[in-house]
């Protein structure tokens, strides 16, 4: 293309405006847009800030609650005092053959009114063979501080307000070598932190043994 041309088409474009600059209306369009897309990033923004104002705000009412109740508030609280292994705790028949399979261990939180609470927490059980004095022998440990394990666990109805928990012989130890066998519990709160111990000597059915 010769110069002449060039210039012609150059000419054009600058009186048309066809397909050389923008007009002035499209620049302002495109600013309108800007400013409506950073008008709404500001709102979003700004509520943002209101939700995380009101989060903190309904914490600091928290903690001025708390302190309000003063540094003795869990005394105020139902919460654990003891556990109990109720009286039904003995061996346990899992396979209906005769003779006790473990322990059915059944486990109680209560308060210091003595009531029974459905408080969850980290259950530890023992069982352990002291027919040599001072040289008892593990027949297994159990830990429960699975949450959902836990709800399993309990039982709450009319005087079943407990936990019921069945440990089996362990596999790797075998059967006791006498009917008593030592029961250790152990519960940790969840909610205190604190230990609590309980424990109960029990006579289990040996498979193969002459019924008293």
């Amino acid at each position: 293309m010769n110069r002449p041309i060039i210039m012609a088409v150059t000419a054009s474009c600058v009186l048309t405006g066809i397909g050389c600059t923008p007009p002035p209306d499209e620049g302002l369009k495109t600013l309108h847009q800007r400013s409506d897309a950073l008008q709404v990033e500001n709102d979003r923004l700004e509520r943002e800030l209101l939700k995380r104002d009101g989060k903190i705000g309904d914490l600091i009412a928290q903690v001025e609650q708390l302190q309000a109740l003063g540094p003795d508030r869990l005394a105020k609280l139902f919460v654990v005092d003891h556990i109990q292994l109720v009286s039904r705790t003995g061996g346990g028949d899992f396979d209906g053959v005769p003779g006790d399979d473990g322990v059915t261990v059944y486990l109680r939180p209560v308060d210091a009114d003595g009531h029974v609470l459905k408080a969850a927490g980290e259950i530890i059980v023992e069982l352990l063979d002291t027919s040599v004095p001072g040289d008892p022998v593990s027949l297994g440990r159990y830990i429960y501080n699975d949450p959902e394990q836990l709800r399993k666990l309990w039982y709450g109805g009319f005087l079943t307000d407990h936990y019921t928990i069945k440990c089996a012989w362990s596999p790797d130890v075998g059967l006791p070598r006498t009917r008593e066998v030592l029961i250790k519990a152990t519960f940790y709160d969840f909610i205190t932190g604190q230990r609590f111990a309980a424990s109960k000597l029990i006579e289990v059915a040996l498979p193969g043994a002459i019924p008293d």
